[in-house]
C-alpha cells in the first residue's frame, strides 16, 4: 500500500477531481447550496472540492477527521481512533497529502480551503443534523463498507429538505476490483501477478484487505434505495476486467451476470420521496 500510494496519489487527485467535475455537471450549481459529504475520509477531499466551489460543505465520518496540523491533532486522533489509524494518518500528512493536494489545487485550478470544511463524526448511522437541513447528499465508494445500509438511507431522507438530492458513487463489490485488494486497483493497466482475477468472489485466498466490506449487490442496492428515493438515474459508471473473464472464470462464476463481473460502480442520482411514501427499513426488510 505504501509502494502504492508513493506512485499514485497524483493519479488519486487527478481522478477525484474528474469526479467532481462530473458531479458539478449533473447536479449544477453548488454556491451557497448545504451539502453532506457522507464517508469523508482522512483526506475530506471530496468536500474541500464542494467548499472550494462555494457551497457550505459538511463532512461526515466514523473516525474524527481532522482540517488542522500540528501536534494536538493527532493527540486528538490518538484519543478518537487509535494507533493503527494515528499512524496512517501520519503517513498520509508527512508523505503524500502535500504533493496531491497541490496536485488537486493544479486539476481544479483554484485553493482548497481547508479550515472552511464543517467536520463531524458520526456512528455510521445517526447524522449529527437537523431535519431537513440539507440540499444535496454526496458519497464516493463508501456505502460498499456500510453495514446497515437501509438506516443510513433513511437518515439521509430525514436530514434532506424536501427538493433535496442524492448523489452516490458505490464501488460494485461483484467488480474485479470490488474485493478492495491493493493489487487489482488498475485492473486493466496494471493486473495483478499475485491474486487471481475475482478473487473475493472464487477462492478467497487473499482476503487481508484495509476495509471491511458489506458484500452487497447491485440488486440488492437498488431495492434498498427505491424505497426511500426516486431514482432519476443509475449510471453504471465504467467497464473493467473484460480481457480477463475467460470462459473458464465465466462458467466458475455463472452466479453472476456479466454486468455484475465487468462494471466498477453504479452511480445513484435522485430525490427524496413525498414522507407519505416513505417506508422506514430495518436489516429483515431486505
Amino acid at each position: 500500500m505504501l509502494h502504492y500510494g508513493l506512485t499514485g496519489y497524483r493519479d488519486f487527485a487527478r481522478e477525484h477531481a474528474a469526479f467532481y467535475e462530473r458531479l458539478r455537471a449533473d447536479e449544477g450549481s453548488l454556491p451557497g447550496r448545504q451539502v453532506l459529504d457522507v464517508g469523508c475520509g482522512k483526506s475530506y477531499w471530496l468536500s474541500l472540492l464542494i467548499a472550494a466551489d462555494g457551497a457550505h460543505a459538511i463532512g461526515v465520518d466514523t473516525e474524527l477527521v481532522e482540517n488542522r496540523r500540528g501536534l494536538a491533532k493527532y493527540r486528538h486522533i490518538l484519543q478518537a481512533n487509535g494507533v493503527e489509524r494515528t499512524l496512517r494518518t501520519a503517513v498520509w500528512d508527512m508523505l503524500f497529502a502535500r504533493g496531491y493536494y497541490r496536485e488537486m489545487e493544479r486539476s481544479m485550478g483554484r485553493r482548497l480551503p481547508h479550515q472552511a470544511v464543517d467536520l463531524h463524526v458520526y456512528d455510521g448511522v445517526h447524522l449529527p443534523l437537523p431535519d431537513a437541513s440539507v440540499d444535496l447528499v454526496v458519497s464516493h465508494e463508501v456505502f460498499e463498507h456500510i453495514s446497515d445500509v437501509p438506516a443510513v438511507l433513511n437518515e439521509l431522507a430525514r436530514v434532506l429538505r424536501p427538493d433535496g438530492r442524492i448523489y452516490i458513487y458505490i464501488h460494485n463489490f461483484t467488480s474485479l476490483s470490488g474485493g478492495h485488494h491493493i493489487a487489482w486497483k488498475h485492473p486493466d493497466t496494471r493486473p495483478s501477478r499475485m491474486v487471481a482475477p475475482w478473487d473475493h468472489l472464487r477462492a478467497r485466498r487473499h482476503v487481508d484487505i484495509p476495509s471491511w466490506l458489506n458484500g452487497l449487490r447491485e440488486h440488492e442496492y437498488r431495492a434498498m434505495f427505491e424505497k426511500v428515493f426516486e431514482i432519476d438515474e443509475w449510471r453504471v459508471t465504467a467497464e473493467e476486467g473484460r480481457a480477463l473473464l475467460t470462459d473458464d472464470i465465466r462458467r466458475e462464476l455463472k452466479r453472476f451476470s456479466e454486468r455484475e463481473l465487468l462494471s466498477k460502480g453504479f452511480l445513484v442520482r435522485g430525490r427524496v420521496r413525498p414522507t407519505a411514501d416513505i417506508k422506514i427499513l430495518d436489516g429483515s426488510d431486505t
